[in-house]
């Protein structure tokens, strides 16, 4: 990984001009730092938005993490309301309790903050370096977990995660990267939304509505611009050859996938055709069968 960049006072990092107030013979103070759950909520205030409105583009993903940190708000909140015998409960995905999905969403951001802090150091880690069996059974091994510990859990491993991104410098956000299993190779930002999918679709499949917990038409509506991006650019590895699937969501642009002659029109908006599109819901009887969502 190249070294940090070095702060320039008369070479702003962001390519802004030059403020000729500042004086140019200052020691330099080290490597570049604009990272940071504070610089990100900053970031995303009322200033924050697309092209035309103030928003300036940075090396620092501050959208994507202001993002990611109000899910894990969420998370944590919304478990301050979970007893021992919800965690017992079936969740959404099947074979799963909730205590098996929350130890999931634990281990998760541990193998996150992993990759983040082997990236910071100048190194690649991998998300589970144990592979799947290492995935796998540290998900069976939280079944019995009682509420409490599951709450330590998962307030340890968030403040873990958000410590290391708030290291990662400019550099780092630049040229770091992890590998996660699914995905290979892996830049910082992308890891960053990957931890926001994470979090924002397991909350739903925790099916705790009757904790406050959400549903999806309660998901974080950049999250959910920012998933139908990924998942649409995704698609054509998951439609059958025979198919072409025109999705019509008719609250954002159509877009066709597939080249087969039998034609399927998704003509639902966009948060159904995302719950059919990541496998939560079956879809119309004459929709495909797709392959898996990663």
């Amino acid at each position: 990984m190249a070294a940090p960049t070095s702060y320039r006072p008369d070479r702003p990092s962001d390519g802004r001009p030059a403020d000729p107030s500042r004086p140019t013979d200052l020691a330099d103070p080290g490597p570049v730092q604009e990272s940071g759950v504070a610089a990100a909520l900053a970031a995303a205030g009322p200033g924050a938005g697309p092209a035309g409105s103030g928003y300036r583009p940075s090396v620092v993903p501050h959208d994507l993490l202001a993002g990611v940190t109000a899910a894990h708000r969420r998370l944590v909140e919304l478990l301050a309301n979970v007893e021992d015998e919800v965690l017992r409960r079936p969740c959404g995905l099947p074979g799963w309790s909730v205590a098996h999905l929350l130890t999931h969403l634990a281990r998760n951001a541990e193998g996150h903050a992993g990759m983040v802090e082997a990236a910071s150091a100048g190194g690649v880690g991998d998300q589970y370096p144990g592979g799947r069996a290492q995935r796998d059974g540290d998900i069976e091994a939280g079944r019995d977990v009682p509420a409490a510990v599951a709450r330590v859990a998962i307030a340890d491993s968030v403040a873990r995660l958000e410590r290391a991104w708030d290291a990662v410098t400019v550099d780092g956000w630049r040229t770091g990267y992890g590998r996660v299993s699914s995905y290979g190779v892996t830049s910082l930002a992308d890891l960053l939304f990957l931890r926001w999918r994470e979090v924002e679709v397991h909350l739903v499949d925790l099916e705790l509505a009757d904790r406050g917990g959400p549903r999806w038409m309660d998901l974080d509506a950049p999250y959910l611009d920012l998933e139908w991006a990924w998942t649409v650019r995704g698609l054509p590895d998951r439609v059958p050859p025979e198919y072409t699937v025109l999705l019509a969501p008719g609250d954002r642009p159509s877009t066709a996938v597939g080249r087969g002659e039998r034609l399927v029109i998704v003509d639902v908006p966009t948060v159904p055709a995302l719950a059919w599109l990541t496998g939560r819901e079956r879809g119309a009887d004459d929709w495909p069968s797709l392959g898996p969502w990663m």
